[in-house]
């Protein structure tokens, strides 16, 4: 039977690391079993600080992929920051003593490339893609965001072609606390709106990862209809290397960009007090936090005489390297932005942490997303950020299960989290968008 034909639009794509990249990988990967032929479109330049080649197994070799040249303006930051430095999102926006350079950058970063500094691919990407759609006989169209320009490109081709257009939410748009951070004008904030608004509307199906994100989008679409498919996990992804090698260390492990929206320092302060009070736990304890770091919170730890020689930062862990770190760890550290749209939001690894089976201590809003899934699957819950006593509670308990030599691992509850029984899903949705 001739498969249907499905082009997905994506700024992230192999050798791209970082949980961008993740969620149509994994959909790419599964869409063949369900009828589906998937072709990827994705910059052949793009500026990204993540590389990881190991994700490139789950690409199979005869994918048809589109690379198609990208101009950013990251050239003209490298020229206004010292010594080169890329415009980090999360860490530059929040320095302390930004420079007036800083300040400048961040400030035209914001109010000029709008909706993203990727806005400049979109026009070249419709030129080029509205031909290959018809000779190509495309199907459905997919455009995956952020970078939300990637919907402005799904929206021209929507303008231009006879295609259904899917919009694929992983993130929020105009809601997304970072627009706050980078102290963006009530103009650009209308901007913002408008685009988002338009995208809403004129794609035949809108989709994302969350049911609190879904019901903020509905409320500015006409279509109030927005399924939610969640990311996963990949059992395929469990396969450890034997050969790294972990010491016993009661090890609290982070993974992915820490700033200080997310900064726990209540849980510093537990730790810090643990350390004077139970003996051996300073000794036993490792602190592992793998990704883009504030340099505060660094420095908050490293000036730290309890906390300092536990502390192992590294800047990037492999996707294929993540899970032995999960696996040999006490507590898997869930951390949510401290702000009022991080009830909506459900990040990738939150399902690899799911499926590893050990603790996670989750610091976030209660009423959230993460916390139906947690209980939903007997996980645990989400706890406040100053909530020192349940955050104290959970840790001790873990360290006596620790130096008892006890095992919390456990099972995942549902296979509905599953990368392949997710895309099952998604394929329903478009056989029936076709049938419509």
């Amino acid at each position: 039977m001739t498969k249907k034909k499905i082009l997905i639009v994506t700024y992230y794509w192999p050798p791209s690391g970082g949980g961008g990249v993740q969620r149509w990988l994994k959909f790419v990967k599964y869409l063949p079993e369900f009828g589906w032929e998937p072709i990827v479109f994705t910059p052949e330049n793009p500026e990204f600080d993540l590389k990881d080649d190991s994700l490139s197994k789950d690409v199979d070799p005869n994918l048809e992929v589109i690379r198609f040249p990208i101009w950013e303006p990251f050239s003209f930051y490298k020229r206004l920051f010292k010594k080169g430095e890329r415009l980090k999102q999360g860490i530059v926006i929040e320095k302390s003593k930004m420079s007036l350079t800083d300040r400048l950058s961040v400030w035209v970063r914001a109010n000029f490339f709008i909706p993203d500094p990727r806005r400049f691919w979109v026009a070249p990407s419709i030129d080029f893609l509205k031909d290959y759609i018809d000779e190509h006989k495309i199907d459905v169209l997919v455009t995956t965001g952020p970078p939300h320009s990637m919907h402005l490109i799904g929206r021209g081709l929507k303008r231009k072609c006879n295609i259904k257009w899917v919009a694929d939410f992983r993130d929020p748009w105009s809601d997304w606390d970072i627009l706050d951070k980078l102290n963006v004008s009530g103009l650009v904030r209308g901007i913002h709106q408008r685009m988002e608004r338009s995208v809403l509307n004129e794609a035949d199906l809108c989709i994302t990862v969350s049911r609190r994100l879904a019901q903020a989008l509905a409320t500015k679409s006409e279509n109030k209809n927005i399924p939610v498919i969640t990311n996963g996990v990949d059992p395929d992804d469990f396969e450890l290397d034997d050969q790294m090698q972990f010491e016993a260390k009661f090890r609290i492990t982070h993974m992915g960009l820490l700033n200080e929206i997310r900064n726990p320092e209540s849980l510093w302060e537990v730790l810090e007090s643990l350390c004077a009070e139970l003996p051996g736990f300073q000794e036993d304890l490792q602190i592992i936090l793998a990704g883009m770091v504030s340099g505060s919170i660094l420095d908050r730890l490293q000036e730290s005489k309890e906390l300092s020689q536990s502390l192992k930062h590294l800047d990037y862990i492999s996707h294929h390297e993540v899970f032995g770190y999960y696996k040999n760890s006490s507590i898997l550290l869930l951390l949510l932005n401290q702000t009022e749209n991080a009830k909506w939001i459900l990040p990738g690894k939150f399902f690899e942490y799911l499926m590893a089976g050990q603790q996670i201590l989750t610091l976030g809003e209660p009423d959230s997303d993460i916390q139906d899934i947690l209980l939903e699957t007997e996980s645990g819950e989400v706890f406040k950020f100053d909530d020192k006593v349940k955050i104290r509670q959970m840790i001790k308990s873990a360290y006596e299960r620790f130096k008892a030599g006890e095992s919390t691992q456990q099972q995942l509850k549902t296979k509905r989290y599953l990368r392949r029984n997710l895309t099952q899903e998604l394929s329903i949705k478009l056989d029936q968008l076709l049938a419509d």
